[in-house]
C-alpha cells in the first residue's frame, strides 16, 4: 500500500501547534489535574500524528512504536481467548456436513500456513460460549432504507437536544461513524439495515459515543467532550457492554465475534502465539473462517452469497488490520487499533461486576476509566441518560417503520 496523499505540511503543522498548546497549558493552567490531563491527551494526540508521519517517511520501526504507544498488541491472555472462539467455530462447522469440508481447510489454514496450535479434541469449552451458538430463527430480518434510518436518527439528535449534530449518508462509506469534530453521524448511503442493526446503532453510538461526547461538552471540564488519553478503549468498551446487556433483555443472540474479531486479526499479524502473517495469508485464512462464520450463522446465505460477503469482509478486515503500515514486507507490523474492543469489554465488564454504579460515573463525558478517580476530586457529577432506555424501547420497532412513510415524526421517550 501507498499513501501518496497524506498531507504532510498540515500534520507537521499540528504538530508544532500541539507543541506550542502543550506548553502553554504547562505554564498556565493552575489546577494540577486539569494540566495532567490536557497534556495527556495532548501527548496521544502528538503520537497519532506522529504516526502519520511516520507512513508519510516510510519508517517502520518508528510506525511500530508509536503504534505501540496508542494501543498494545493484544496480549497472550487476549490472543487464546480469541483463538479459543476460532476452535469452537471450528468445532460447530464440524457438526453439520455442508461446512465440515470448510472447517477442514480453516484448521490446514491455521496449522500448515499460519502455524497456529489448534487442539480440537478437548471437550471444554470457554466461558461464555452459549454466546456463539447457532440462532435457529430462519426467519428473514425486516430491512429498512439508509434514508428511514436517516429520518429516524436525525428525530432522536433533535428531541434530545443534541443541537449541531446531524446524519450523514456517505456512498463511500462502509460502516458507520461517528465523526466527532463535525458532530456528524455517518451511515452508509447504499447500505439497507435491518431493525435490529438500527437499534444497535442507536444503543452504541448515539446512546454511547454521542451521548457522552454531548455531557462532556456540557460539563465544567471540556476536554470531556473530546477525550482524555486512552479514553478510546473505555468508550468501545462500555458500548459493547450495553449492546451485549440490550441484547440480552431482548432475548437476542448478541454476535460475541465483534469483541475477538479484531483482537484474532492484529494477533496474528503482529505473531503473538504465532509467526506474524502478511496481508495475503491475513486475507486467505480470513476468507475461509468468515465463509464458514456466514454460514454457521446466515441461515438465509446460499454459498455464492456467503462466499462474496466473506470475501469483501476479509478484505475490509485486513485493510483494517494494516492501514499505515509503511511497508508491507516488514512482517509484525500492523495497526492495533482493534485489539482494544476486547480489552476494552473486559475493563468494563470486570469494573460493573465489582460496582455497577461505575457505568453512571462513566456517563459523565469521554473518559478513561482509570481517570474516574481525577473526575471525582474535580467534583464532576454525571447526567441521566435517556437514549439506552430508549434503545431497549419494546415499541421501538414500530416507531422506526413509521419512518418509512413521512419525514416528519416526534421520538418520545417511553413511560
Amino acid at each position: 500500500m501507498w499513501y501518496p496523499a497524506i498531507p504532510i505540511d498540515d500534520v507537521r503543522a499540528r504538530i508544532a501547534a500541539l507543541l506550542q498548546l502543550d506548553e502553554e497549558v504547562r505554564q498556565g493552567e493552575p489546577n494540577a489535574i486539569v494540566r495532567r490531563l490536557y497534556r495527556e491527551a495532548i501527548a496521544e494526540q502528538l503520537c497519532f500524528l506522529r504516526l502519520i508521519e511516520a507512513t508519510y517517511e516510510g519508517k517502520s520501526e518508528a510506525f511500530r512504536e508509536l503504534n505501540r504507544r496508542l494501543q498494545p498488541e493484544p496480549t497472550t491472555e487476549e490472543m487464546m481467548y480469541a483463538l479459543s472462539r476460532v476452535k469452537r467455530v471450528l468445532k460447530l462447522g464440524f457438526i453439520q456436513p455442508k461446512t465440515a469440508e470448510i472447517s477442514q481447510r480453516v484448521i490446514d489454514l491455521l496449522c500448515e500456513r499460519l502455524l497456529v496450535p489448534l487442539d480440537l479434541s478437548s471437550e471444554e469449552e470457554p466461558e461464555g460460549m452459549q454466546d456463539t451458538a447457532p440462532s435457529s430463527a430462519s426467519q428473514a430480518p425486516r430491512l429498512v432504507s439508509a434514508q428511514t434510518a436517516q429520518r429516524f436518527f436525525d428525530a432522536v439528535l433533535r428531541e434530545s437536544g443534541y443541537e449541531g449534530w446531524r446524519v450523514i449518508l456517505d456512498h463511500s462509506a462502509q460502516a458507520p461513524r461517528i465523526e466527532q469534530g463535525l458532530r456528524q453521524f455517518i451511515l452508509p448511503a447504499h447500505t439497507p439495515l435491518s431493525v435490529d442493526q438500527v437499534r444497535e446503532y442507536l444503543s452504541h453510538e448515539l446512546g454511547g459515543h454521542v451521548s457522552r461526547s454531548v455531557a462532556g461538552e456540557r460539563s465544567p471540564l471540556g476536554l470531556l467532550g473530546i477525550g482524555t488519553n486512552d479514553s478510546l478503549t473505555t468508550e468501545e468498551g462500555l458500548a459493547l457492554y450495553f449492546d451485549r446487556q440490550a441484547a440480552i433483555m431482548q432475548g437476542k443472540r448478541f454476535d460475541e465475534s465483534r469483541l475477538w474479531l479484531g483482537t484474532l486479526a492484529t494477533g496474528l499479524a503482529s505473531g503473538v502465539l504465532t509467526s506474524p502473517q502478511t496481508f495475503l495469508s491475513l486475507y486467505t485464512f480470513f476468507a475461509s473462517f468468515l465463509l464458514l462464520y456466514r454460514l454457521l450463522w446466515r441461515n438465509d446465505e446460499d454459498l455464492p452469497t456467503a462466499q462474496e460477503k466473506a470475501h469483501t469482509m476479509a478484505l475490509a478486515r485486513c485493510l483494517r488490520t494494516y492501514r499505515g503500515v509503511p511497508d508491507l514486507r516488514v512482517q509484525g507490523i500492523c495497526y492495533t487499533k482493534d485489539a482494544l474492543y476486547l480489552r476494552g469489554f473486559w475493563m468494563i465488564s470486570n469494573a460493573v461486576a465489582k460496582d455497577e454504579a461505575i457505568l453512571d460515573r462513566l456517563a459523565v463525558g469521554v473518559v478513561a476509566f482509570q481517570q474516574l478517580p481525577d473526575l471525582q476530586e474535580l467534583g464532576i457529577v454525571t447526567p441521566s441518560h435517556t437514549l439506552r432506555r430508549l434503545a431497549v424501547d419494546p415499541e421501538l420497532e414500530s416507531r422506526i417503520l413509521s419512518f418509512e412513510e413521512s419525514e416528519n415524526h416526534s421520538i418520545t421517550e417511553p413511560g
